[in-house]
This record gives C-alpha cells, sequence and structure tokens, in this order.
C-alpha cells in the first residue's frame, strides 16, 4: 500500500510543479493580479500611516487607561484588503469568466492537482503580501507615533504583526475557495464584500446575534490585531484567528469537493 502510494506521489509532484509554475506566470502576465496584492501593501501601510500620525494623540486622550495603539497600527487593513479579496477573486474567476479554464483542466486533467496548484500560488502571494504590509505598518507607525505608544522590544507588537500578516494570508484563501464555488467575479464579490464588510456591522449591532457575528470572518480574525476589545462579545484573540482558519479550511475543503463534480 505504501508502495502505490509513493508511486503515485512521485507521479503527481512533477505535474503539480509545472501546474504551480503555470499558475504564478498566469497571475504575473495579467495586470490586474499583478498589481493588486502591492496596491493592497500600498493602501494599508499608508492609511494606517496617515492614521497613526494624525490620531493617535487625540486619540491618547480621549482614551485614557483604555487606550490601544495597535488599533491604529493596522488600521489600514479595513481598507486595504478590499484589494486582496479583489486579488485572490479574479485570480480564480477571471478564468472561469474569460473561458481559459478549459485550457487549463485540459492542461492539468486532474482537477483536484489544478485547484491546489492555484490555491498554493494565490496563498503564497497572499501570505507575502501579509507579511510586508504588516511590518511596513510596525516600522512606520514606530516612526510617526508618539514615544512609547509601541516598542520594536514588545511581545504585543509582534503578536499583533503576527496576526496582520496570518489574517491576510487566511482571507486570500477564504475569498479564492469562495471565488472556485461560485465561478464569477460578480457573484463571488457579491458574496465576500457584503459578507466581510457589511454583514458583520449589521449583525454585531443586532441584540441577541452579537454572539453568532462575533464568529464572522473578519470579526473574528482582526480581534488579533488589537490588546483590547471593543465590547464584550468578542472572541479571545488566538482563538479569533483560529476560527478564521476554520473558515479557510472549509472553503479549501468545499473546493476540493465541488470542483470534481462540475464540468468547465
Amino acid at each position: 500500500m505504501s508502495t502505490v502510494t509513493t508511486v503515485e506521489t512521485a507521479k503527481i509532484q512533477p505535474i503539480f510543479r509545472a501546474a504551480a509554475r503555470a499558475e504564478w506566470t498566469k497571475i504575473r502576465s495579467v495586470p490586474s493580479t499583478r498589481w493588486l496584492p502591492w496596491a493592497t501593501v500600498v493602501l494599508i501601510a499608508g492609511v494606517s500611516a496617515l492614521v497613526c500620525a494624525f490620531v493617535a494623540k487625540g486619540q491618547r486622550r480621549e482614551d485614557g487607561a483604555e487606550y490601544d495603539a495597535f488599533t491604529l497600527v493596522h488600521y489600514g487593513v479595513n481598507f486595504g484588503q478590499m484589494a486582496l479579496v479583489a486579488f485572490a477573486v479574479l485570480a480564480v474567476a477571471g478564468e472561469y469568466g474569460s473561458g481559459t479554464i478549459r485550457s487549463s483542466l485540459a492542461a492539468v486533467p486532474d482537477r483536484r492537482v489544478f485547484a491546489a496548484a492555484k490555491l498554493t500560488v494565490i496563498t503564497a502571494i497572499g501570505s507575502v503580501t501579509g507579511i510586508v504590509s504588516s511590518l511596513s505598518c510596525t516600522l512606520l507607525a514606530r516612526l510617526v507615533m508618539p514615544a512609547g505608544d509601541i516598542a520594536l522590544g514588545s511581545s504585543d507588537t509582534w503578536r499583533t504583526a503576527f496576526g496582520h500578516a496570518a489574517y491576510l494570508t487566511l482571507l486570500t484563501v477564504l475569498c479564492a475557495g469562495a471565488a472556485f464555488l461560485l465561478r464569477t467575479p460578480m457573484a463571488s464579490m457579491g458574496l465576500l464584500m457584503p459578507l466581510l464588510f457589511l454583514g458583520t456591522a449589521a449583525l454585531t449591532a443586532i441584540p441577541g446575534v452579537r454572539e453568532v457575528g462575533r464568529f464572522l470572518p473578519d470579526k473574528a480574525g482582526q480581534r488579533i490585531m488589537r490588546l483590547r476589545d471593543f465590547n464584550a462579545h468578542e472572541v479571545d484573540p488566538w482563538i479569533g484567528i483560529g476560527v478564521m482558519a476554520l473558515w479557510a479550511v472549509a472553503a479549501v475543503v468545499a473546493t476540493m469537493t465541488v470542483i470534481r463534480r462540475r464540468d468547465a
């Protein structure tokens, strides 16, 4: 049994590597998917730096002992993540919309290998984007914020920075999985934008539904980027990123299940 498995793995590996290289080439050759990760970094770091530079002093006076500098350090994620969502959706659904998915599946007949290669490349780009934007926000905040607001030697600084990068990585996986399921950019964006940016705010404002709203992807995943709770209904930071990981895993499992049964 183990010998058969080893032989099958040896056959799949070169196909997977070739498929991954092809996906990397496709992403680089399309202007939108080539530039959206860079736009994500610029938006997140730029908005965060501006907020840290012009809001931090007043926020500290207003909040007093409840002041949480990291709410400002990673504030730009609320805006820049929209570009990363668009990247993940277009990297997947763009092929369905243009019809090139047929040639891609002809080149890689094993649909699970094709989906795994595409998800791997998209996730790697999302991860690098998250790391770069996280480090940019942290270092820029250290330069522009009042002395003492954040310290590069603090474990809190690097916990929130890690959470920033992890959240964007998992968000990329979730959105790519959703795009595989819905297969069109319009349907994917139509679901993800309200879910991530409007649905959470609406649900968490309704008494009796807040307990459910706190487990939505953005609400749970972004908690690790702050030290303090906004309200009593928020989850623990590490539980929150764990919930976000479960959303991403569910998206991958659904993708691998559905792609085998659907026609291109």
